[in-house]
């Protein structure tokens, strides 16, 4: 990286290998959403909600010269580097990839707490960011270091990723807490890596210009608060297992209608905001990950929902096998097979509303934002039958390749 790029003065950078790539260094004031006066709010928002607004702008509108002044102190190329990439962890591709792993490895349980406690922090810090309409800090005076524009085109408050990240690092020190075989110093190490994990995506929010104070105290507040709605649900009620067993074929029609319930009653945002395409993806897997347990314990058999495994006799390398084997699995569903598959059934049902909806960007264009329009239904329906599918992908489909190739 050149030390004309480490000083560059453009409001966002966007690291390609070893190079940044200046975008707006001209940009129009109103290319960010929620940079708007107030009026411009207040027209099209409810009484309560414009207050609420108000009220919580106050804690964003003065928050850039002094991020900025941090910003300042502390970047260099190797921090760039190491912030720009330790936030795909935060990412829409890493969830798909990695939440599935404790399942293969007989960690079901593991893995339904990570998802309903990463869907739901997805869904409430989305419904927030489109309610309040928020702007992120101001870029410039901040740099925004980032792999991908997308995510500037969103809101600031509350921080996706310090919702996930609190609500993640709480449920493995609740596993820590509650491992009985793990030696004192192993504990030590873990603890000491989920905190490191949890500050790295916390810290590296304010550290590449994406959210002010008032975005990560209110991101780790929900995910605080889904961790606690999680545990709460595990340690007083049988919800999971026995509900599936005794409400019958309700508990997936019932599952199903409260998704598309929460995405159908969906605030819309004043400008458009992309979040709510994560909201929809996190719910398809939450009600396919229940739908798909449902057909395990009711039609499959108990033994699918927990998959055989022991390192002892997998050891590393049948491991790994199993890992790959898996990832192509929902790989091949996600990005061959059912988009296609789905959208081509959906649409002799409905009609193709997608073009109706698309905001084209231009990464090099200084235009404002534009109004939000609404919401494709087919988009909307096409993209919760995809990822209930990859949910169904990792529950069903995955245990049956494992047991027929042998790993």
């Amino acid at each position: 990286m050149t030390s004309r790029s480490r000083a560059c003065t453009s409001s966002e950078i966007r690291i390609e290998g070893l190079d940044e790539v200046d975008t707006y260094k001209d940009k129009h004031p109103f290319a960010d959403p929620g940079n708007h006066s107030s009026d411009h709010f207040k027209r099209k928002m409810s009484p309560m909600r414009f207050k609420m607004r108000n009220y919580l702008a106050r804690y964003t509108e003065n928050q850039s010269e002094l991020l900025f002044k941090w910003q300042s102190r502390f970047r260099c190329s190797m921090l760039d580097k190491y912030f720009a990439y330790t936030s795909l962890m935060g990412s829409h591709m890493f969830y798909v990839v990695m939440v599935p792993m404790p399942r293969w490895i007989g960690c079901s349980d593991a893995c339904r707490d990570l998802v309903y406690i990463l869907g739901y922090s997805i869904y409430v810090s989305g419904f927030l960011k489109d309610y309040w309409c928020l702007p992120r800090p101001k870029s410039p005076p901040l740099t925004r270091v980032t792999l991908s524009g997308y995510t500037t085109k969103e809101y600031g408050a509350p921080s996706s990723h310090t919702a996930n990240a609190t609500g993640v690092t709480m449920l493995f020190l609740w596993y820590i807490y509650l491992s009985e075989t793990m030696p004192l110093a192993w504990k030590s190490v873990a603890v000491a890596g989920a905190f490191f994990y949890y500050f790295t995506l916390t810290l590296g929010r304010i550290y590449c210009g994406m959210h002010g104070i008032l975005d990560i105290v209110t991101g780790a507040l929900i995910g605080s608060f889904c961790f606690i709605a999680r545990w709460a649900v595990l340690s007083f009620t049988d919800f999971d297992k026995a509900s599936m067993q005794e409400w019958g074929i309700w508990f997936p029609i019932l599952s199903i209608a409260f998704g598309l319930m929460l995405l159908f009653k969906h605030v819309g945002p004043v400008d458009h905001c992309p979040c709510f395409d994560d909201s929809v993806a996190f719910v398809g897997v939450i009600c396919g990950i229940e739908s798909s347990d449902w057909l395990s314990w009711t039609v499959w058999g108990a033994e699918n929902y927990k998959v055989y495994y022991s390192w002892e006799e997998f050891g590393l390398l049948l491991t790994l096998r199993r890992i790959v084997v898996g990832v192509v699995l929902v790989l091949v569903w996600k990005n061959l097979i059912g988009k296609r598959l789905i959208y081509s059934i959906l649409h002799l049902i409905l009609d193709d509303d997608r073009h109706l909806y698309v905001h084209k960007h231009d990464k090099t264009s200084s235009r404002e934002v534009p109004l939000f329009s609404g919401r494709s239904k087919s988009d909307l329906l096409g993209r919760f039958i995809l990822y209930a599918g990859v949910a169904a992908v990792v529950v069903l489909i995955c245990p049956t390749a494992f047991r027929i190739l042998g790993v």
